[in-house]
């Protein structure tokens, strides 16, 4: 069941319908996809034009690499989490804009519902765990979905810790996606923009940089356990 204030609020536009509400929807009016397509719709609005195609990419992803030295990735953001990141880098956006926003960010995490999930792997730089976003008690959670996700077979998590010299990851963060029935593709990022690659050789040599990351990472076990260590000294 879905409360009245939720209902009210939509037919207001004071509230973000989420993906849960559209699917409902169709199943309440027996219009199988409709309001789930307007769903999507909606939600790419709230991407800049340069990130848009990456939510193809994952959604058809059979493997995605990710290399992140900023925030915990979104794929794996709780909702307080992104909600304190996304005000964060735009302390002015309106509170609707803003849970439109959120609610796009976590919409992603549903390629992992799939009955066939992509293989995700992501390495993260140890000062991203560290850093304090919208408090202790968020980021204790967050640490916890963190550590939960690196328990499914489906995704591999790596910490590049602070001792770790002069790797290559200095110029940003990275995303490769694989496919089943087309060549790889890359994304990058910076601040205010990023940039989407298919070359083949362009995209071999990113995977060369990420694969020299996880090189100099802490292997999976051991970056778990620093998680875990990181997690504790947080005390909640």
């Amino acid at each position: 069941m879905c409360s009245d204030s939720l209902v009210s609020g939509i037919e207001t536009r004071t509230k973000i319908p989420t993906l849960d509400f559209a699917i409902r929807c169709d199943e309440a009016l027996g219009a199988p996809g409709t309001f789930v397509s307007l769903h999507e719709l909606v939600s790419r609005e709230a991407w800049p034009s340069y990130f848009a195609p990456v939510i193809d990419f994952e959604i058809q992803a059979v493997r995605i690499h990710e290399w992140e030295l900023r925030v915990i990735p979104g794929l794996l953001q709780t909702e307080d989490y992104a909600r304190s990141v996304i005000s964060a880098g735009s302390p002015r956006l309106g509170e609707a804009e803003l849970e439109r926003k959120v609610s796009a960010r976590l919409d992603r995490q549903r390629i992992f519902e799939r009955d066939k999930p992509p293989m995700y792997w992501t390495v993260l730089h140890e000062g991203v765990p560290r850093q304090v976003i919208g408090g202790p008690e968020i980021m204790a959670a967050q640490l916890d979905k963190l550590i939960e996700a690196g328990r499914s077979p489906d995704v591999v998590i790596q910490v590049l810790p602070f001792t770790a010299s002069d790797h290559p990851g200095t110029d940003g963060p990275m995303q490769i996606f694989d496919f089943l029935e087309a060549g790889s593709a890359a994304y990058t990022e910076c601040n205010g923009g990023g940039m989407i690659t298919e070359s083949p050789e362009a995209v071999a040599e990113l995977m060369t940089t990420l694969n020299m990351i996880r090189a100099a990472s802490l292997p999976p076990r051991e970056s778990m356990a620093r998680l875990r260590q990181i997690r504790s000294e947080i005390g909640i």
